[in-house]
């Protein structure tokens, strides 16, 4: 990247180096009076170059009403460069009329009077050390000014900025530094020319520097040919519960500039070039949203264009179902699998009202349900979808009691059975038969046992569990029991898995 150089600069610089060439030769008064005028062909340059440079600070001011969120941090630069320049501008200015005033002050004329004063200069810029701080500072000024440069421009920068710093050719026996170099032996006005050449650097180093930093306010902005306005929905098919929400802009777009944006009749606020706009669904069935966008030319003409977009909402997809039957029962743990279409299952959530019923989260889609009582139950599904909690399905489900089991000696239900199969018995069982649920057991915790023999008189008893009533009288007819005899239950008291004691139906045997 080439940075011209301005071309006033440039004989500026000449003049400089031509007239320091011939005081080296001849220090006349001609000469002298030439530094005067070319002191005064530079400040008259630092004055129009300052002028200029304040028009470009006031175009930063005035572009920030209009788009602050880009300009904003390249007028802070702006402004730092401003200071930074400023304060070593005011730095030499302080230095010129050190040594204006060290060589006798200025004539009626505004002039030096002691132009061709050596002393004075030296012992402010050498032996008071005032080149060496000031050699310094501009280094260090150039360095900040580079620093406030995008650094894939840097490089250009560095190479074409006018403030430049430079340690003198060492040439013959006598070795001199920058200080040395520039302000030994030298008469003041020559100095104060030299100091007036600095602040020109300074200055102009200050236009390349912001120019730059105002180019980079529209450098990437978009081209303009063709504007038309889009709008994008989060998605086109949607159920009951969910929200539509729906991204409006006019292309080419830009995030930094915000149109204004009517949708369904309800304007939408833009922020960052984008305008939100959120819709709850209810009614099922194929709808549109439709508005206008409008956005202002620079040249203030304001462009507006129409948009239309369609989507549908559909039934709910969420499916409840009781994985061992469309029931529940009490005291049990029912199973239930909720799925919701476009949900993830680690947002789907239910509750259940009725028959003192609790549900339980067991993993992804799995529910546990326990009811207390018999009667109607329902389960509601929600899930958390585009940040809220919405319902998705209810359903209901009949409670039932676990059903009552079957009265058993061994494997039989009767009404018969053999003598020898009898006698090997235990007790009297419950079994539950063809249940849904696995492991779901009764206990049978009381009944009265009677034996009707056609050998030995009535025998009878009570059994607080399962196993024979325990008197002997009862416990040998069991193993006298022979073909013709009848055996009796009755009082059947089994206990389930609810904890309740239950009273089952009379049961005979009649032994053959």
């Amino acid at each position: 990247m080439a940075l011209p150089k301005d071309p006033r600069q440039k004989m500026i610089n000449f003049m400089y180096l031509v007239l320091t060439a011939m005081l080296a030769l001849n220090v006349s008064a001609e000469i002298l009076n030439a530094f005067d005028i070319v002191n005064n062909s530079i400040i008259n340059s630092n004055a129009s170059i300052g002028n200029k440079n304040d028009v470009t600070y006031k175009q930063f001011t005035k572009l920030m009403q209009s788009d602050a969120a880009k300009v904003g941090p390249l007028k802070d630069k702006a402004e730092q460069v401003k200071k930074l320049s400023a304060d070593a501008y005011t730095y030499i200015d302080s230095l010129k009329k050190k040594i204006i005033d060290a060589s006798g002050g200025l004539d009626e004329h505004g002039e030096i009077s002691n132009k061709g004063e050596t002393e004075a200069p030296t012992r402010i810029m050498e032996n008071d050390k005032k080149g060496p701080e000031l050699q310094k500072q501009l280094t260090d000024l150039r360095t900040k000014l580079l620093s406030l440069i995008n650094p894939k421009d840097r490089q250009a920068f560095d190479a074409n900025l006018p403030l430049r710093i430079v340690e003198p050719d060492q040439k013959g026996l006598v070795k001199k530094n920058w200080t040395t170099y520039h302000f030994n032996s030298v008469p003041a006005v020559a100095v104060v020319t030299l100091l007036s050449k600095f602040q020109n650097d300074i200055k102009n180093s200050e236009a390349m520097i912001i120019d730059k930093l105002m180019k980079e306010v529209s450098e990437n902005d978009f081209v303009f040919d063709q504007l038309d306005a889009f709008v994008s929905l989060n998605s086109k098919n949607f159920t009951p519960g969910q929200t539509l929400k729906a991204t409006v802009v006019m292309g080419a777009y830009s995030s930094t500039v915000n149109p204004t944006i009517v949708i369904n009749g309800s304007p939408v606020t833009a922020t960052n070039g984008k305008g939100e706009f959120n819709l709850p669904l209810s009614a099922i069935g194929e709808h549109t949203i439709s508005g206008t966008v409008q956005l202002t030319k620079p040249n203030g003409e304001v462009i507006t264009r129409p948009f239309t977009e369609s989507y549908k909402v559909g039934a709910s997809a969420t499916s409840i179902s009781a994985d061992k039957m469309n029931v529940m029962y009490v005291a049990l743990q029912n199973p239930i699998s909720i799925t919701a279409a476009g949900v993830p299952a680690e947002k789907v959530n239910a509750t259940i009202a009725g028959c003192g019923g609790q549900i339980t989260k067991k993993g992804a889609g799995e529910f546990v349900v326990t009811v207390n009582s018999t009667g109607k139950a329902t389960v509601t599904v929600s899930a958390e979808v585009d940040g809220q909690i919405k319902t998705l399905a209810t359903k209901e489900f009949r409670v039932k009691n676990v059903p009552d089991p079957s009265i058993k000696v061994g494997l039989s239900k009767g009404p018969t059975m053999k003598a020898a199969e009898f006698k090997v018995q235990q007790g009297l069982r419950a079994d539950l038969e063809d249940f849904v649920f696995d492991g779901v057991r009764y206990a049978v915790v009381g009944y009265r046992m009677g034996i009707e023999s056609r050998n030995r008189p009535y025998s009878e008893g009570d059994a607080t569990s399962e196993l024979w009533p325990g008197s002997p009288e009862l416990q040998g007819a069991i193993r006298g029991i022979k073909p013709g005899d009848q055996v009796y239950f009755d009082n059947i008291k089994v206990k389930g898995p609810d904890g309740r004691v239950r009273t089952m139906p009379n049961v005979n045997f009649k032994i053959n």
